[in-house]
């Protein structure tokens, strides 16, 4: 028995050997016995249960023309988010004919120049808040370009479309703007990461973190995992700029385990109004995939840490996206140039579109209804009113389809004729 117990003893002290085994690093006296911490990429003890997801009923189906659902990932979400953002910032295609994207404001501007036959990869950057879909359905053989130079005509994402998108595979709850990612505000739909206070109303991050001081901020950002995201915000000024995390952070901490802020670091996706000078393989975009910033540059720069409400949630408690048609469209409503029925979702919708056919199948008026940040519903009255101002008489067939961020579908195609 005795040896039993003195067995016992030496397997439990080698196993607390092993919990507490780290990396250490010597610096100098003021940073000594750093430690790293993080594991890049990590994702453990967050993956969706085999539970099953919300979804509409047969009952509920059947109140409807045609409703198509798109399943959930499988994968976790915090790598979904990122994997969308390297698709988004991954597709390549050639410029068709020069063109630019040029906007000024009061404090900041976009300056982008786009040239014939000229590679680029990534979704361009733009305000049309586009899925990847979308931009992958307007690229002709490869090649797109655009005859305006506003970032409200090209097809395109910001840096936050671009991450609304990434959420949007998974989570509807978050859509909008920068506002409903602004902790101070009422319509505040994300998360704060880590433990620091809000006051209520300030319009900058700036504001935040200085109510908090550095070493509460600091702490926070350590709390970063893969997936979360990092915005500055100034409404003063009418500016903001956001990050996805592509891994956990590295942590060095010292003695007193307090962060050693600019040894600490995080890897980030983001879509920026600019190119990327610092790449050096040939490649042309203005995605700044895998960057590197220190924590004493975040905090310069006014960057928070933000997660996601999905994240920590089960798969039982997330809705199975679909897109619908309420109601059949009717021939001889076409027939007099206007629509019944509406595209609606319980994702924010990315698109609808119109487009009608000749009997050979040809494409002879098009019409999208896009840019939208957080619309459930569509009506066809409302939006495509001017679908047949070229169309002459005759039989047509017309072509629905809608989209969300994760996917499209066509929803109706309907015959109709236009009487002389």
């Amino acid at each position: 028995m005795k040896k039993l117990m003195l067995l016992l003893v030496a397997l439990l002290t080698v196993s607390l050997l092993a919990a507490c085994g780290g990396e250490t690093e010597k610096t100098d006296k003021t940073e000594t016995n750093e430690t790293v911490e993080g594991n890049p990429g990590s994702t453990d003890g967050e993956t969706p249960s085999s539970d099953e997801p919300i979804r509409m009923t047969d009952e509920e189906k059947a109140k409807y023309y045609k409703v198509v659902e798109f399943e959930l990932p499988k994968e976790n979400f915090r790598d979904v988010i990122v994997d969308y953002m390297r698709k988004q910032s991954d597709i390549e295609w050639v410029c068709a004919a020069d063109f630019s994207v040029s906007e000024k404001w009061a404090h900041w501007g976009i300056s982008l120049n786009f040239k014939k036959g000229q590679t680029y990869r990534g979704i361009p950057y733009a305000d049309t808040k586009v899925s990847y879909i979308q931009f992958e359905n307007a690229l002709v053989n490869g090649k797109y370009t655009c005859a305006s130079d506003k970032w409200k005509d090209v097809y395109g994402v910001q840096c936050i479309s671009s991450i609304m998108n990434s959420i949007q595979q998974f989570d509807p709850t978050v859509a909008g703007t920068s506002n409903q990612m602004m902790p101070s505000y009422d319509k505040f739909e994300a998360k704060i990461c880590g433990e620091y206070e809000v006051p209520k109303g300030v319009n900058r991050t700036k504001d935040i973190i200085e109510a908090n001081g550095e070493e509460v901020m600091f702490e926070a950002l350590k709390q970063l995992k893969k997936g979360d995201i990092i915005m500055t915000k100034n409404d003063r000024e009418g500016t903001s700029h956001f990050r996805v995390l592509v891994e956990e952070p590295t942590i060095y901490t010292n003695n007193l385990g307090k962060v050693v802020p600019s040894r600490c670091y995080v890897k980030t996706i983001e879509q920026t109004n600019a190119f990327d000078s610092k790449r050096n393989d040939g490649v042309k975009t203005t995605w700044f995939v895998d960057h590197v910033y220190s924590f004493a540059d975040l905090l310069k720069s006014n960057y928070i840490p933000l997660t996601l409400e999905s994240y920590s949630k089960d798969i039982s408690e997330m809705e199975v996206p679909y897109i619908l048609l309420d109601e059949a469209i009717k021939p001889e409503v076409l027939a007099k140039k206007t629509f019944n029925g509406a595209v609606r979702s319980n994702f924010p919708i990315r698109y609808v579109q119109l487009d009608v056919l000749d009997k050979s199948g040809v494409v002879v008026a098009s019409l999208i209804k896009g840019d939208m940040a957080d619309t459930r519903s569509v009506p066809l009255r409302n939006h495509f009113s001017d679908l047949f101002n070229n169309v002459k008489p005759g039989d047509y067939t017309l072509v629905v389809t809608g989209g969300i961020a994760i996917d499209s579908a066509e929803l109706a195609r309907v015959d109709f004729t236009l009487p002389a």
